[in-house]
């Protein structure tokens, strides 16, 4: 089943607010293992749901939480591309319609899945996916993660969509995305490679600044600038 067809299938399941307050809300978290990384390591993420069912009642659909969602998270930054997908898992809670994918490197990764009738995820949060990314070889500077989608409530015998997107009879998904800082495996200020820290990595420097080369930027911001000097 592809990804758009699952979320086809939880939007089609959700109803207007039917009358409810506007009570229930939710907010879409990125979580990372760390918040720095060399080339070479793998980092795992995960997408965390945090969610208020304002009181709501059990209904047809079980008892109140999350019910299902679907959407993608992608990267952003000088190193996005550095970021290759490996292992992806969805919470095995939420089984039916489950799908996932790699897209491009901008996004990392589509997932979606929904729960069945009477099996909403209780509880102040879920974890509703984890990834694990390995970090290119050749990476260095500032990665920025965010979750682009919807969630799913369940509020007494109704559905509520959550969405970063929202349209009709849907709230707002409030979101919190996360930051990796990939420093240099190599030793930053032996700049003519040479294995020794001497007087000649200045001049060194100054030529690989000039020339615009990545290796000028020592302090690993992914940019080259004056900052790099100081550093």
């Amino acid at each position: 089943m592809s990804t758009n067809n699952v979320l086809s299938i939880i939007r089609a399941s959700c109803v207007a607010f039917g009358g409810q307050a506007l009570a229930q809300s939710a907010t879409a978290s990125l979580i990372a293992s760390q918040t720095t990384a060399s080339p070479g390591d793998t980092v795992s993420f995960t997408l965390r749901v945090a969610f208020d069912d304002g009181g709501a009642p059990a209904g047809q659909f079980g008892a109140p939480g999350l019910f299902g969602f679907g959407g993608s998270i992608s990267a952003s930054g000088g190193a996005a591309s550095a970021l290759a997908v490996d292992a992806v898992r969805i919470n095995t809670q939420l089984p039916v319609g489950a799908t996932q994918e790699t897209g491009t490197p901008s996004r990392l990764v589509t997932a979606a899945a929904g729960s069945g009738i009477g099996a909403a995820l209780v509880g102040p949060q879920a974890d509703v996916l984890t990834f694990d990314a390995v970090v290119d070889d050749s990476a260095a500077g500032a990665i920025e993660l965010s979750y682009e989608g919807s969630v799913v409530l369940v509020i007494g015998d109704d559905l509520l969509t959550l969405s970063t997107s929202p349209g009709v009879n849907q709230g707002l998904l409030s979101v919190t995305g996360t930051t990796l800082q990939v420093g240099s495996a190599r030793l930053c200020v032996d700049q003519n490679a040479d294995g020794a820290i001497t007087p000649a990595d200045f001049n060194a420097w100054v030529l690989n600044f000039n020339a615009e080369n990545s290796l000028a930027d020592v302090n690993g911001d992914g940019l080259i600038s004056p900052a790099d000097f100081n550093a």
